[in-house]
């Protein structure tokens, strides 16, 4: 394959084959973690992740050295407003218990965080898990304590009415902690896309955004069957701007003006 090398080709397709992540995501990523390692050294590595399980440390490493953790609260802020306005009070009216949510590839927790101010404005009770294949992103998200910064940062589209869903910290006044009834609504869990989610557990909202991007056309199918099996009619899926699904026809958009918000249509009552 173009600009491969082997070993470094074998790593790449257990990765591919592990986690689903694409060629061309990781080239750069991988050469750069490989380094100045040797052909040999590269092949001892191959053969230890052959048989390592995914919590072994080198594959750890491995992977967060793939993956793209740059998020921030309140992102696709026009889709966020549909959310608000049409989706969740069309999941509150159907149901009698709270609503479940899964956000997928949560990375450091805005995503999720986000959604949970949304349910909170909007009276919908909820309770959200969130997972990501990064244990450090992992970390980071359930010790909801998010510092602002110049340039590319967590709060850079955040609206100034959403600053009461924070708590100031006491010592660092550039540092805010997500506040302690919203952390509490959201479980975070590291998960791996290409495995079944919560046991074959269904929910009522997927937020699935800027993730599927990241998936080569082979592993795709397997994720959007992961998807499907975590829905049931009535459900609806939230993807990003760019994305599509390929494999699966179970989701419709469930607005014209918005073909990323979609749904698994409920049985027509005759």
């Amino acid at each position: 394959m173009d600009g491969w090398q082997e070993p470094s080709l074998r790593i790449a397709r257990l990765i591919e084959a592990r986690f689903g992540l694409s060629l061309p995501l990781q080239r750069d990523r991988l050469l750069g973690f490989l380094g100045k390692r040797s052909a040999q050294d590269q092949r001892q590595l191959a053969d230890h992740l052959v048989l390592a399980p995914e919590a072994d440390p080198l594959w750890q490493d491995l992977i967060e050295a793939m993956l793209v953790h740059e998020t921030f609260f309140y992102r696709h802020m026009e889709q966020l407003n549909v959310v608000r306005r049409e989706v969740l009070p069309v999941l509150r009216q159907r149901r009698t218990a709270p609503i479940t949510v899964w956000c997928a590839g949560c990375a450091t927790g805005e995503e999720a965080y986000t959604l949970a101010f949304l349910m909170r404005e909007a009276a919908c009770p909820g309770r959200i898990t969130a997972t990501d294949l990064s244990a450090t992103s992992i970390a980071t998200a359930r010790a909801g304590l998010y510092r602002r910064k110049p340039g590319l940062n967590s709060f850079r589209a955040l609206p100034d009415e959403a600053w009461r869903h924070f708590d100031a910290h006491p010592t660092d006044p550039d540092s805010w902690a997500v506040a302690a009834g919203i952390r509490q609504a959201v479980d975070f869990k590291i998960h791996n896309l290409m495995t079944r989610f919560q046991s074959g557990e269904t929910v009522d909202l997927i937020s699935c955004r800027n993730t599927l991007i990241y998936f080569s056309d082979e592993s795709l199918r397997q994720v959007e069957a992961m998807l499907v099996a975590a829905s049931r009619p009535g459900t609806v899926l939230l993807l990003g701007p760019a994305e599509r699904l390929r494999y699966t026809d179970v989701f419709v958009p469930m607005t014209t003006s918005h073909p990323q918000i979609l749904h698994w249509p409920l049985p027509e009552v005759s």
